[in-house]
């Protein structure tokens, strides 16, 4: 089985870099408690872009992503948009292992 890599970029808003690292930092926790490959990264080039990024072991482990969210995960994520995502405005890639 392949593994899946399933990428969430977006922009923040300029000047909320501060709450916005705080709460990624607490949805960051929440999501590797659960054992999934979650990381976050920051764009060198432009310090107001973020990639969120999963990697699962399988397509079952991709598919199960959303339905195995916790409340905590969907009120932080929903957090994200509410208070950081600048004109919530996202991006979705998924890439599948050659």
């Amino acid at each position: 089985m392949p593994k899946i890599i399933f990428e969430i970029n977006y922009n923040i808003i300029p000047g909320k870099k501060e709450g916005y690292l705080s709460t990624i930092e607490e949805l960051k926790g929440r999501i590797r408690d659960t054992g999934l490959d979650y990381s976050v990264f920051e764009s060198k080039k432009d310090p107001e872009n973020f990639t969120e990024m999963y990697v699962c072991k399988d397509e079952q482990e991709f598919e199960a992503l959303e339905d195995n969210q916790s409340d905590e995960t969907i009120q932080l994520t929903q957090k994200l948009f509410d208070e950081y995502i600048k004109d919530n405005k996202v991006t979705y890639s998924t890439k599948y292992e050659v």
